[in-house]
């Protein structure tokens, strides 16, 4: 499946799907002999149980929690599959709910989302939760509105990762910032610049230092930069989009992500109201 488990610390370990396709995300595990965390579920349930099948081979203890770091399909569709109390932001609660897989199935009829189904979450926060096990800290922190309303990370500060989410999307992959905001996606990733780490879980892509943080900010900013130009040019949101030039963001995977992150620039920038049909079918079209 392309899918592999990487132990980055004692006991800590990252599930790392394909090259962070629509849809592929990554996941994480906590085990220690008090208690095991998961971090995020997968989109199907072919996926999970080879996922599930992976960690069973390393799990010290059951899986009590399991952590969604928010509310798009991919990460929530198969939490049903963990006997384990789900915990996230309260907003991701809300997203969850609203993340039928009938949608996304009219939507990507060509994808696989057999076994998909919506389980919210047992319990919400609203800044920050802390989970111990064994004495080990887990800080779970929504920084505000980013990639969604409802983002958290995973910090372990002793240990020094980050169990990202899609806050960070890993280079080569584009990042995706439709349901939240360019800024605050920007704001949030400089928070996670500034923590004391070294080992950043990307949801899409390879496990990651602080310099693909740097890199995905550098795409961000660009994004909303040639937005804010475009807007002071008088050019409406298609004509932005048949003008741009991604440069050297071109040769990135899934560069068609510009259409919903161009998108979300203009309508942070501007009058412009996001149709999510409408830009996933441009994304589709996209050149």
């Amino acid at each position: 499946m392309g899918a592999k488990l990487e132990e980055i610390s004692e006991g800590v370990f990252a599930y790392i799907q394909g090259r962070g396709e629509w849809f592929v995300n990554n996941t994480g595990l906590i085990t220690t002999r008090e208690i095991s965390i998961a971090i995020d579920s997968v989109a199907n349930e072919e996926m999970a149980s080879y996922m599930l099948s992976k960690f069973r081979e390393v799990l010290r203890s059951p899986i009590k929690i399991l952590i969604n770091t928010h509310g798009h399909g991919d990460h929530v569709w198969t939490n049903h599959l963990f006997e384990a109390t789900s915990i996230c932001h309260e907003n991701c609660r809300k997203d969850t709910i609203m993340a039928d897989p009938e949608i996304f199935r009219n939507v990507f009829p060509e994808l696989n989302f057999k076994g998909a189904k919506v389980t919210p979450q047992h319990i919400t926060f609203s800044r920050e939760v802390k989970i111990y096990a064994e004495n080990l800290e887990i800080r779970i922190t929504h920084p505000g509105t980013a990639h969604t309303s409802g983002d958290s990370y995973v910090y372990l500060p002793e240990r020094k990762i980050v169990f990202c989410g899609d806050l960070l999307f890993a280079k080569p992959c584009t990042p995706f910032v439709l349901m939240g905001s360019i800024v605050g996606n920007i704001n949030a990733l400089k928070g996670l610049l500034a923590l004391d780490a070294e080992i950043y879980v990307p949801g899409h892509g390879k496990v990651a230092t602080k310099d693909e943080l740097r890199e995905a900010i550098e795409y961000l900013e660009f994004v909303y930069s040639e937005a804010k130009l475009r807007i002071e040019k008088g050019m409406s949101f298609h004509e932005a989009l048949e003008d741009i030039d991604l440069g050297k963001f071109k040769h990135w995977n899934e560069k068609e992500r510009i259409v919903a992150n161009l998108a979300r620039a203009y309508a942070d920038l501007s009058s412009y109201e996001v149709n999510p049909l409408e830009i996933v079918r441009l994304m589709r079209d996209w050149r």
